[in-house]
């Protein structure tokens, strides 16, 4: 069974399924907090626990290396398993380690907790294409990513604009991943009420697990052309992680810029994405050219890195942050690549998909990485994000091997 046959009967996907599936895309957003704000806190969590520049790097970093080891993996291994109840695990044994990062004493301790959040968090990630399959009709199946996106995208422009005030306000940014604990146990709660299998509209999905010919990881070697989608991804998210978090202490730092205006600033990054990411599935409609449809935004990714690492005045950075914001409504195109290859099964999206979040995890824990290193090494940190910047350029280098019309994604 295919994964085109798998949701064949599926015309339309129900409110219960729209309500699932972005349920679940909040989930994600939610913890992905954990690494979008940490730019914000990072001169809060310093001044509390004496970071290092490299330091700082690493607790941005195993957070995504940790999914890049993890989301593979368990995408191969769990994808024979229901994803409903998979991701109930997923959120029961994330969130505990959500309420430790606020009772972290020192390095140590929070990098620990960081990175027990992100490994569990990638079982939940790893159900990810099976309920799109179980909910969706595939025709619509970017267009609910493209809502996901949006709903992301609110959510983190409210954090990071908000964050440095909340924290003042507060007096303790303790207290904050406090709050993203308290905010994930209500979304489990709503999990519970949302996603039952009784009333999922595809009841084929466990046969189809359990009879696939052949394993996941064959789809790595069938359909090389997801290792393109992965590489891209690679670019994006590495100067992204870089961006939100050193862009906050360089502002303030060398640019006169105080972290009350900077949050703001950076949360350009998400202004734009609230409406732009539903662009997403027309985006996918009309670009048949998927190589064009990689390029574009790799090659714009790393013009405006550039530009936002070079520039001094607010204006000009709003605008150039928020174009950066606005190259990732390709994003919800782009990872539903994967489910358009022709005679993927079921199980083979899970791999592949887990390959591009791989690639993609790799990207965002390289970003802040590499820019700490460079910036501990030579003493500059707009040294370290221009370093990052040039080396996003892999992304346009893969967009551009990649095949050029959807006909051609077969495997091989």
């Amino acid at each position: 069974m295919t994964s085109a046959s798998l949701s064949e009967g599926i015309e339309d996907t129900r409110p219960r399924g729209w309500a699932a599936l972005l349920l679940h895309h909040l989930q994600i957003s939610s913890l992905r907090l954990s690494s979008f704000v940490l730019g914000i806190f990072l001169p809060f969590i310093t001044a509390d626990l004496g970071l290092t520049p490299l330091q700082a790097g690493l607790l941005q970093g195993v957070w995504w290396i940790t999914a890049a080891l993890a989301v593979l993996p368990f995408g191969i291994w769990l994808s024979r398993f229901r994803p409903i109840p998979m991701n109930l695990i997923s959120l029961l044994l994330v969130t505990p380690f959500l309420f430790a990062q606020g009772l972290a004493f020192n390095f140590l301790s929070l990098f620990m907790a960081r990175f027990f959040a992100a490994l569990f968090h990638m079982i939940g990630l790893a159900a990810r294409p099976m309920l799109f399959q179980q909910w969706a009709a595939r025709r619509q199946y970017t267009l609910i990513n493209a809502v996901g996106l949006s709903q992301h995208s609110l959510l983190l422009a409210i954090a990071i604009s908000t964050g440095a005030l909340l924290i003042t306000a507060l007096g303790s940014w303790r207290l904050a991943y406090f709050g993203q604990g308290a905010f994930l146990l209500a979304q489990v709660l709503a999990w519970v009420i949302v996603a039952r299998e009784s009333r999922a509209p595809t009841h084929e999905l466990g046969q189809a697990l359990h009879t696939a010919s052949q394993t996941p990881l064959s789809a790595l070697r069938a359909y090389p052309q997801g290792w393109l989608i992965g590489l891209v991804m690679f670019s994006l998210s590495a100067t992204w992680t870089a961006i939100v978090t050193f862009l906050p202490t360089l502002m303030a730092e060398e640019r006169d810029i105080p972290l009350s205006l900077g949050g703001p600033l950076l949360g350009f990054l998400y202004y734009g994405l609230i409406p732009g990411a539903l662009l997403g599935s027309y985006i996918n409609r009309r670009a048949t050219n998927r190589r064009l449809l990689l390029t574009i935004p790799a090659l714009l990714n790393v013009v405006l890195a550039l530009g936002i690492t070079l520039t001094h005045g607010i204006v000009p950075l709003a605008v150039l942050i928020a174009g950066m914001g606005l190259v990732w409504i390709a994003v919800p195109a782009l990872e539903m690549l994967p489910f358009e290859f022709e005679d993927i099964a079921p199980r083979e999206v899970a791999a592949m998909s887990a390959l591009v979040v791989t690639l993609s995890a790799l990207g965002f824990a390289a970003g802040p990485m590499i820019t700490g290193a460079v910036a501990q090494l030579t003493g500059s940190l707009q040294t370290g994000l221009l370093a990052m910047s040039l080396a996003s350029g892999v992304g346009v280098v893969a967009g551009i091997f990649y095949p050029a019309n959807v006909a051609e994604t077969q495997g091989t």
